[in-house]
């Protein structure tokens, strides 16, 4: 078997760099289908040639290009024969003739500086520019088209060996090799620019909700950083494989294997004509601003007003007695406030249902959604109507618990998270810095104020409905099918710190003078005889 590695590199590069013509594609088209068959024979006759295996490979491809040129000239097929080898002649004179002007010295490094600064690289780099291109191009042929061409011209084989160890046909074989020099030579020739995201990777961010048996692998997907640029690539519009490769900057080879992981958990669905489409809804920049912008509104006067009715009532709640109840007005209603969201969205749940979780892999049900641009209550760029951390549950010993939320519009030392510690030693010292609820006072208090759970439980229903056609309008119609579900899951956790800023706005609610969490309170979690309390859904 012959060795075509650096023959059939040579030789490729030579034939695709010569000009298309469409008036002569028929002749090429039979030339083209000479040399497949007769390629031993061509390299044997440049053997014969030559006394070096690298000077015949040299030789052979400088035929095979001449060939390809003169293909014009050809008038009958029946002459094609002694055509060739007449052309095989001329070049290997001329061969002969470049090699005497060429002849090697030998090198003498303390020569170095009579070597003339003027000499001309430019043949030299526009070889070694084809030579890039033609690897680059190389790298974004996918599937089969890449195998056979490796198979073929890289690892020495035959069709018929190429057919064998890919397991096709040799017609099959013979039209990829076909299709693959007019890909290479067309891609050859254009002037590729990587996309953004080759780069400048996504900033996407996986999110699942989900119960069952847990998935090393589907949990570790977006570790790196492919699979989520991938993601937020096809988006909005399908692509293939080649076309993901040149958006990314990634060869094909590699690019098939992170398409196959993100299909096989349903994360990137196949379409007609080779190409993929993003199947989970992202929350985008453009949907997270607009979303900001229509809510505002509409969110300060809902939670203006919900405020003041919390003031008038402010003094039932410390008449309830609880530790902390002596605290200012601003005090209490930051730690209220943050209460009447999760009790709000509790009621505002169970009456619009909870939708069917949907199956993520085998042994796991829920949904998933992407997240493309986040914005952050941390310094420098701290963003008022994000929130860090929020919990409805954050244990300090055996007896209590703090439910907490860090809304971006707070100071950094006016957050729980940053400082809770002085809630636990407020808790131990019984200092009321906090306030502290047993069940029975959480209970009361929540009977006060029940009329404020319902108020907040309207605002998540129009928080929801504008979310909900905001993202129709913002998503494609391939996830369209997912957006009610989708919205219904997340509008608790991505309004957080909207209602915080929203709180501000109204007037009703004023950010804190001096240091410490404020948007905190602790309940009991047990009582003295062990017995659980029951203090509600904890988020």
């Amino acid at each position: 078997m012959v060795n075509r590695t650096a023959a059939r590199g040579t030789i490729s590069m030579k034939v695709l760099s010569l000009p298309f013509q469409e008036d002569r594609y028929m002749t090429q088209d039979r030339i083209y289908a000479f040399v497949e068959e007769n390629m031993k024979t061509i390299f044997a006759y440049a053997c014969s040639r030559v006394p070096h295996k690298q000077e015949a490979e040299d030789l052979a491809g400088d035929i095979i290009a001449a060939l390809l040129a003169a293909a014009g000239r050809i008038r009958s097929e029946e002459a094609l024969f002694g055509y060739v080898w007449t052309i095989a002649a001329n070049t290997y004179k001329k061969y002969l003739r470049r090699k005497s002007r060429c002849a090697a010295v030998e090198w003498d490094e303390n020569r170095l500086g009579e070597i003339p600064d003027d000499e001309d690289f430019t043949e030299a780099l526009l070889q070694s520019e084809r030579l890039n291109r033609l690897r680059r191009e190389l790298s974004l042929l996918s599937g089969q088209y890449r195998e056979c061409t490796v198979a073929y011209y890289f690892d020495g084989l035959s069709c018929a060996e190429t057919a064998e160890k890919l397991h096709i046909s040799l017609e099959m074989v013979k039209y990829y090799l076909f299709k693959t020099r007019k890909i290479l030579k067309e891609g050859i020739g254009m002037e590729r620019t990587f996309g953004e995201k080759s780069y400048k990777p996504s900033k996407f961010e996986f999110v699942t909700i989900f119960s069952g048996q847990f998935n090393r692998e589907y949990r570790n997907l977006f570790n790196r950083k492919l699979p989520g640029s991938v993601l937020s690539s096809a988006y909005y519009t399908p692509m293939t494989v080649r076309e993901l490769s040149v958006e990314l900057g990634v060869a094909a080879v590699y690019m098939e294997d992170e398409v196959a992981l993100l299909e096989k958990y349903g994360l990137l669905a196949a379409l007609p004509g080779g190409k993929y489409q993003t199947a989970l809804v992202i929350f985008t920049e453009g949907y997270t601003r607009e979303f900001y912008r229509s809510a505002a509104g509409f969110c300060t006067d809902a939670v203006g007003r919900i405020l003041e009715d919390v003031k008038r009532a402010l003094p039932r709640l410390r008449a309830l007695g609880f530790i902390g109840s002596g605290l200012p007005d601003d005090r209490l209603l930051w730690p209220l406030l943050w209460h009447l969201m999760r009790g709000g969205h509790r009621i505002f749940e169970e009456r619009r249902g909870s939708p069917a979780p949907d199956r993520l892999y085998d042994g796991a049900a829920g949904v998933n959604y992407g997240i493309e641009w986040e914005s952050s209550a941390s310094a420098p760029d701290a963003d008022p109507y994000a929130c860090d951390a929020f919990a409805g549950y954050a244990g300090i010993d055996e007896w209590y618990a703090a439910s907490f939320a860090d809304f971006g519009v707070l100071p950094a030392q006016n957050r729980y998270s940053t400082n809770a510690g002085s809630v636990a030693d407020a808790l131990h010292s019984r200092s009321g810095a906090f306030a502290v609820f047993t069940p029975r006072e959480l209970a009361e208090a929540d009977s006060i104020l029940r009329p404020q759970f319902e108020a907040m439980a309207e605002l998540y229903e129009r928080l929801t409905d504008c979310a909900e056609a905001l993202m129709r309008v913002h998503a494609p119609k391939s996830v369209e099918a997912l957006v009610e579900k989708i919205i219904l899951k997340t509008i608790f956790f991505r309004t957080v710190g909207l209602i915080g800023k929203c709180a501000v706005d109204s007037g009703n609610l004023a950010l804190p003078d001096g240091d410490g969490p404020v948007a905190v309170y602790v309940y009991k979690t047990q009582e003295a005889d062990g017995e659980a309390a029951s203090v509600g859904v904890q988020v």
